[in-house]
Parts: structure tokens; sequence; C-alpha cells
């Protein structure tokens, strides 16, 4: 590995293809109205993207003409928004499948470009998507394993240049007559159409990190972060989950306080150091999962952290308790629009065959960057989940 983002390149800085692959998908010869052309004015510059044409639609050549369809021009009329004079309207799939089954899941990125054709024409500021394959072809570009509708809908992700809103599609909530589901959806439209501000550039952090090399600078660190106190994230990177297995062993460490991030490899020299700052009981420290990094200080140490304060995990299942949403990257993506940073470090982090990972195979630069990413990305987070609490 040579360096950070060179093994690997994230998500957010792939080029996708720009040409459709229509001959592969051949949805086109099954339907009345082939690579249905997108609608609306767009007065608002707000994107609908739904999964794809259903026979109603397929038969007048319009989006979101449909039961569906009506559905959500419903919704959006209780809110004053008109869906063709303030929106634009386009679909996955602009061709219509048959019986409204993708029976190809590769469909999707077959008509992607089709998609992104459109969203360089118009520049929206905010794209709403309507159900899993409008979402999976939004955000596969920047978020490789999009797993369940559920723990997307009704995050608005910053992603620079628009916003993008998920939510369930029309016919999701026709079929299942659920009153609390209709709620969330008028829910998540009134959240995405009261977006006012533009989407922030996504950050990039990594050259905020200061790589320590030898004992006497990771001192100087740990004195000047000790003479600061206040809010502190620590991270561990360890070569296995459990620290009570006999090759156990930690690897790096990375400690930020938002102003400063440094991160440095572990020895037994620095591990002494360490041992007494985080004793300090003036520090406010930080973790993402609190418990995987007690843990590890007290097999190494004999004793915990002196002063934990907030795990960013726990915060963020108090914050919204759906499954699969609590982990650092996610929060860091949906939040902030933080681009993927784990995937040149990924494989080597995996136990292939038993407890251990491959971290000793990862070039040092690459897993101390990856290590400071993460504590930075902790204070940052934390500070921001204590803003939403109100503390």
């Amino acid at each position: 590995m040579n360096g950070f983002f060179n093994a690997s390149v994230a998500h957010s800085k792939a080029i996708p293809s720009l040409v459709p692959r229509c001959g592969l998908c051949r949805l086109l010869k099954a339907c009345q109205t082939p690579k249905m052309a997108s609608y609306g004015q767009g007065k608002l510059r707000v994107l609908v993207v739904g999964d794809f044409p259903d026979k109603t639609e397929d038969e007048q050549g319009r989006p979101f003409v449909g039961k569906a369809g009506q559905f959500l021009r419903q919704k959006l009329r209780e809110q004053g928004i008109d869906l063709d004079k303030d929106c634009w309207t386009t679909n996955a799939l602009i061709c219509r499948p048959p019986s409204n089954v993708i029976k190809d899941p590769k469909a999707i990125s077959y008509c992607r470009p089709n998609l992104l054709e459109t969203i360089k024409l118009y520049q929206p500021r905010v794209i709403v998507t309507l159900g899993r394959s409008a979402l999976l072809s939004v955000l596969e570009p920047y978020w490789k394993d999009v797993g369940t509708m559920e723990r997307w809908q009704g995050w608005r992700i910053p992603l620079g240049k628009f916003w993008l809103c998920p939510t369930y599609h029309p016919s999701y909530l026709l079929r299942s007559h659920d009153p609390m589901l209709d709620k969330m959806f008028s829910d998540h439209l009134e959240a995405a159409f009261s977006i006012e501000e533009p989407s922030p550039a996504s950050p990039d952090w990594s050259d905020k990190i200061e790589l320590l090399w030898d004992k006497d600078s990771v001192g100087r660190a740990l004195h000047d972060f000790d003479v600061e106190g206040g809010w502190l994230a620590v991270d561990y990177e360890t070569n296995c989950l459990k620290p009570e297995l006999e090759k156990a062993q930690i690897y790096s460490c990375a400690i930020s306080n938002g102003k400063s991030t440094v991160s440095f490899l572990w020895s037994n020299a620095i591990a002494e150091m360490m041992g007494k700052f985080l004793s300090q009981k003036h520090i406010k420290f930080i973790a993402a999962n609190l418990k995987m990094e007690e843990r590890w200080t007290r097999k190494v140490f004999g004793h915990g952290v002196a002063n934990w304060q907030w795990d960013t995990m726990l915060a963020a299942h108090c914050l919204d308790n759906r499954p699969g949403i609590c982990s650092l990257k996610f929060q860091l993506f949906v939040k902030m629009g933080v681009p993927v940073y784990n995937e040149a470090v990924e494989p080597y982090l995996k136990s292939d065959n038993g407890p251990y990972n491959r971290i000793h195979q990862i070039e040092h630069k690459t897993l101390l960057t990856y290590g400071g990413m993460d504590a930075l990305g902790e204070y940052k987070l934390a500070m921001l989940q204590r803003k939403e609490m109100g503390l």
C-alpha cells in the first residue's frame, strides 16, 4: 500500500459511467414510453426521483400521474407544493419493467447514467428519492453498502452539490395502510422542502491529522492536551476485537480535541505515558463504542479511563433507535457528508480465518491517517450530538 487514498479510491471520488446500457437492460422493448423524459418546471430546484414508471405513467408518458403519484401530489399540496411547477420528476429506471418488478438488480446501474445526466442538466439543490431503487441509484456512487431502506429514510444528507433526502415510495405507503408511515412520509417531505441553505462541501480532514513518529513528540502532544483539558476523543486500532485474547495488541492510537488531531504507533514507552494520561479526571473523554476502548484500556493498564463523558454510538441510538445507523462512518456521512475513508484499510481490519485481522500489513502512514480520521470524526460527531440534544 502506497498511501492513504492511493490503494483504494473512496466512493465519493469515483467517476460513474455516463453511458446508459440500454442494450443490457432491454426494458425499452417492453414498455409503451421507452426512456421516459423528466418532467416539471422545478421552480424550487427540487428533483423528485421515483423507482420506475407504473402502468398509468407508461401509458401517459409522464412520471407520477398514476395512483402512487396522485398520493404524492396530495401530500405535497397539503404543504403548499405543486409537484409539476415546483419540482422536476424522473425515475431511477426510465422504462417501466414488466409487471412493475425489477428482475435484474443491475438494471439500476445500467440506467443510472440517465439519472446522472438529469442531475447535471437541472443541478438541483435538493434530491428527494422515493423508494429503495431511487435511493440506490443516487447513493451508490457515494456509499457502497446501502442496505435497507429503513436506515436511510428521513435523513437530510449534504453531498456538496445537493442535499439528498430519502423517503418511502408512495406505492409502499398505499400497500401498507399505516397512518404512522403516512405521517413520517409527510414529515420527510416537509423537512426536504424546508431546506434553504446550499449543501456544504464534503469535508476532507486527512490534511488536518498530524502523524507522530517518536516517543518525545507523542509526549509533547499529550502534555498539550493535558494542559488544555476539555473534550478529547481517543481511538485505538487493534489486531482483533477482543482484548482478552492471547495475542491481542493495540497497533496505533489517535487523539483529537477538534483543533488538534494526532495519530501514532503504539509502543511500550508510549503505553506508559498513555496509562497516566487516561487517568486524568479533568479531561472529558469521547469514544465511538466506548465499551471497546474501555476493555482495551483495562487489559493494557489494569484500570479504565478515568472520565468517560461521551459515546457517539450510544448517543446515536438515543437520538434515533433504528438498527444499522449508529456506526461512526454512517453518522458522519448522513449528518456531515463525510466521504467514505476506510476503503484502503477495511480489507485488512477484517478477520479472514480466526480472531485476528491483518492490521500489521497496512502501511503505517495509511493506518495512522485512518485512525486520526476516526478520532477527529468522533470529536466532531460528539459535539454535534450534544448540540442536537440541547446540551
